[in-house]
């Protein structure tokens, strides 16, 4: 069983985040990024100025592993 991510790095997350499938796209002129993986339906906007990882976006790259460990 893999161990959940608890990184604040962001380049880190992004990097986990791109290997794992998932895409980043880029709202234009708010600052924000919209990331979208095909195993969940929504997408989720976040400050892209931040240097920490939002709380839901760690959330859901550890239900990605959760996933890909049960199969």
């Amino acid at each position: 069983m893999t161990k959940p991510i608890h990184t604040s790095d962001t380049r880190c997350f992004k990097r986990i985040w791109l290997s794992m499938g998932g895409s980043i796209q880029t709202v234009t002129g708010t600052g924000e990024a919209r990331y979208a993986h095909p195993f969940f339906i929504d997408t989720v906007r976040a400050n892209d100025r931040r240097k920490d990882v939002p709380a839901v976006l760690l959330s859901r790259i550890n239900q990605l592993i959760k996933a890909r460990d049960t199969h």
